[in-house]
């Protein structure tokens, strides 16, 4: 039988992924990983938007909107009437709604497949795999606290907060790169490392072959890549 606690699935995720399939699909556990996710994911955005130069931050975004130098400027005048906390605030309420959204999103796609392949596995067993495959990213989440915390950061967009995103890692600065191009640069190998740990846990929970698994993993990111890619051309 296999150890479904829950020190052992976040130590086995990362050593021993068969071991921790095992005991997730036995015995799926879905808010400790949740919350540690969100947690982490909550620091980060709180820390930022506490050391960002907040003017800087709002103009920067709105420079790839279709608005005249006045018109950003005013844009920008407005926003700022809110206090700090309200962002502070909006960042951590993003932060509760984004993984649990996503990983239902997901784990109603993988059911659906589920359902069709007639593999019997369930709605809360694909979310568990989801939230504890998802753990890697700690790993990039935690370097991106420390840039914060120990970095000047008042002038550096969210894209450059990562040192271990693919932009940083090459030295590419994605700053009036195409809209595709930024997403690439922005993700990290720890975002591999868990979509690979999201088809093998595919894999060990539905019993079917790796390209099956790899495939109805693997197909929401390409239609993602292709919308992104007719969007901006």
């Amino acid at each position: 039988m296999a150890n479904t606690s829950n020190l052992a699935i976040a130590t086995n995720i990362f050593t021993s992924p068969g071991e921790a399939f095992a005991a997730i699909k036995e015995r799926p556990r879905v808010w400790f990983p949740l919350l540690i996710l969100v947690a982490a994911y909550c620091a980060v955005s709180v820390l930022y938007l506490y050391k960002v130069d907040l003017a800087w931050m709002l103009d920067n975004q709105m420079a790839g909107a279709n608005l005249t130098e006045e018109e950003r400027t005013r844009a920008v005048d407005a926003a700022m009437q809110l206090p700090k906390g309200v962002y502070i605030a909006f960042g951590v309420l993003s932060a509760l709604i984004l993984y649990p959204l996503l990983f239902a999103i997901f784990a109603l796609y993988y059911t659906g497949a589920s359902f069709f392949t007639n593999t019997g596995v369930k709605f809360k067993q694909w979310y568990s795999l989801l939230a504890w495959c998802c753990f890697p990213f700690l790993l990039g989440l935690a370097a991106t606290l420390v840039y914060i915390i120990t970095g000047d950061v008042r002038f550096v967009g969210q894209e450059g907060l990562n040192p271990l995103s693919f932009g940083n890692l090459l030295g590419i600065d994605p700053t009036g790169a195409p809209t595709l191009q930024r997403v690439l640069l922005a993700l990290d190998p720890t975002v591999i490392w868990t979509i690979v740990l999201t088809v093998l846990g595919y894999q060990a929970l539905s019993q079917r072959s790796i390209l099956h698994a790899a495939t109805v993993v693997l197909a929401p990111y390409v239609l993602i890549v292709l919308i992104a890619t007719v969007l901006a051309g």
